[in-house]
């Protein structure tokens, strides 16, 4: 029996193939285009003349093409060799189809990843994911964040910034100065702004309880309400200041007038102080004309000032009648008349009247005689 093949016999044997194939290759090339091996109309099923499957097409058998002149495709289609054309990914793979080859999709859509022959949705593979590949979800869909690979309730676009966890329905924890209520983060307005807070938002008070008012972003006493429409500066508990007029007694305020019809100004011990011609004495108004009918003011238990034509003592603090001591003499001091009354003349610390006199007024010439204009 002949034993197999050396290595040596194979490899000559291959290049004697080789050179036989060369020498008769255009012969083949040839007998294509004469129609012996078929041609347009030869039987075997070769041809050169592959129009009716495409005009790119060079060689073809039956009803497939063997050899194609297209080298490539635009993006959204693929090359088929066979029918030797740039076919649309979404024929034969899905309109959601962007990229493919022969082989199957390349790419999809957003929300979609390649998966064979198809595309199919994100959110099957990775739960509420918006774009993905075959191995990991990219982006979330809204309301949701990625986190460690997986779509997880965005909390703080769900709800608020206070709520710290939650699922897609409700808020389950929340920071702290925030009351868990019905699924939902509510601040705690009184830790947050006051006992006297009762809504709010995260940066500032919006209502206050009875008896207090807004003032800037906190609740403060409103004075009014709380110790009546005289009361101008408070605390929680008490009036600390009234309008004129009014004193703080017992936390509110009352008329001072209740202590004395002509104070102006009081306590709760009583007036301190009086109108104008009254004079404060034991908490009481003493009218100013005690201290002679021509004081116009005084204090404690004398007359600082005097009406016109009475004069102060310095001697008596009381006031004097300027007439008393100088005839006719509307205006003095204790030491001079100063000016007279109408249709007198002053003369040293006299008033004279005028000789003469027209419409209540005297015209001095010189010191001896008065005439009219």
């Amino acid at each position: 029996m002949k034993k197999g093949f050396s290595l040596v016999e194979l490899l000559i044997s291959l290049v004697v193939i080789s050179c036989i194939a060369a020498a008769f290759t255009p012969i083949i090339t040839k007998k294509f285009s004469s129609g012996v091996f078929g041609g347009s109309g030869g039987s075997s099923g070769w041809s050169d003349e592959c129009k009716d499957i495409s005009p790119s097409c060079k060689l073809c058998y039956k009803d497939n093409c063997i050899m194609c002149s297209i080298e490539s495709c635009p993006s959204g289609q693929y090359r088929n060799l066979a029918k030797c054309k740039c076919i649309d990914c979404s024929i034969d793979y899905g309109t959601d189809c962007l990229t493919c080859s022969s082989d199957g999709c390349l790419s999809c859509k957003d929300g979609k990843f390649p998966n064979g022959n198809t595309c199919t949705n994100c959110d099957t593979k990775y739960p509420n994911c918006a774009t993905c590949d075959e191995t990991k979800c990219k982006t979330c869909k809204t309301n949701y964040k990625l986190v460690n690979g997986e779509c997880v309730p965005d909390c703080t676009t769900l709800f608020s910034s206070a709520c710290t966890a939650c699922d897609i329905n409700n808020c389950t924890t929340c920071t702290s100065g925030y009351d868990l209520i019905n699924g939902r983060c509510v601040a705690n307005c009184p830790t947050k702004f006051g006992d006297a807070c009762t809504t709010c938002t995260d940066t500032a008070c919006t209502g206050c309880k009875s008896g207090y008012k807004l003032s800037g972003k906190n609740c403060v006493p409103d004075c009014n309400a709380l110790f009546g429409a005289n009361c101008k500066s408070c605390t929680a508990s008490a009036c600390s200041a009234c309008k004129s007029g009014y004193g703080v007694v017992n936390s509110g305020c009352i008329a001072c007038t209740t202590f004395d019809p002509y104070c102006l100004e009081c306590t709760g011990s009583g007036c301190t102080s009086c109108q104008y011609g009254y004079s404060i004495v034991g908490n009481k108004c003493k009218n100013c004309s005690e201290f002679g009918e021509g004081c116009a003011r005084c204090f404690s238990s004398r007359c600082i000032s005097c009406k016109k034509g009475y004069y102060l003592s310095k001697y008596s603090e009381h006031c004097q009648s300027c007439e008393n001591r100088w005839d006719n003499c509307s205006r003095c001091n204790e030491d001079e008349c100063i000016s007279c009354k109408s249709r007198y003349v002053k003369r040293g610390n006299r008033c004279e009247c005028c000789r003469l006199w027209r419409d209540g007024d005297c015209i001095m010439i010189d010191p001896n005689y008065c005439t009219r204009y």
